[in-house]
């Protein structure tokens, strides 16, 4: 069990390619996401709120495989499923870093490129950069920092 990110393309697919991948285990992400912290690439931002089925006429019956919904249902979960993952895509219009909860759960919050943008600016400026990816010990810091560079460079990541 852990976190499995994946860098996205420009147009919200997943890239190809193992350099696009990256894991943590379940135990490795809280000193991630510290580190990330006291380099000020985190913001404290509450977690979008999912779309409820009953805001939509829908319940959980109607989202099973077996259900055959008439045309007026499909209409309906189609509009519930693009609600949900406006949820999931959700971002401040000017980021001031990666909001810490799409990095700490799994559910496929995405990480845009203007969010990892600021990030990566507070690491660079931050005045113990120099050191951070000084191979001592485990190199995953190091790894980490080109991952998110190269999503930079993409469409931003997912972690799942």
């Amino acid at each position: 069990m852990g976190y499995d990110i994946y860098i996205q393309t420009s147009d919200g697919k997943y890239a190809e390619g193992d350099e696009n991948y990256f894991q943590f285990a379940y135990t490795a992400m809280p000193r991630t996401l510290d580190a990330m912290n006291n380099l000020g690439m985190l913001v404290e931002l509450p977690i979008p709120s999912y779309p409820e089925l009953s805001a939509y006429g829908l319940t959980r019956q109607d989202l099973q495989p077996d259900t055959e919904p008439d045309l007026n249902t499909v209409n309906r979960i189609a509009e519930f499923r693009t609600a949900y993952q406006a949820a999931k895509d959700a971002s401040e219009p000017k980021p001031a870093g990666i909001p810490r909860y799409k990095l700490s759960y799994n559910d496929g919050f995405l990480v845009t490129v203007a969010e990892i943008t600021v990030a990566l600016a507070a690491y660079d400026a931050h005045p113990g950069v120099a050191i951070a990816e000084m191979p001592v010990g485990d190199p995953t810091w190091g790894r980490w920092i080109a991952f998110l560079r190269r999503a930079q460079a993409h469409g931003g990541l997912r972690t799942h």
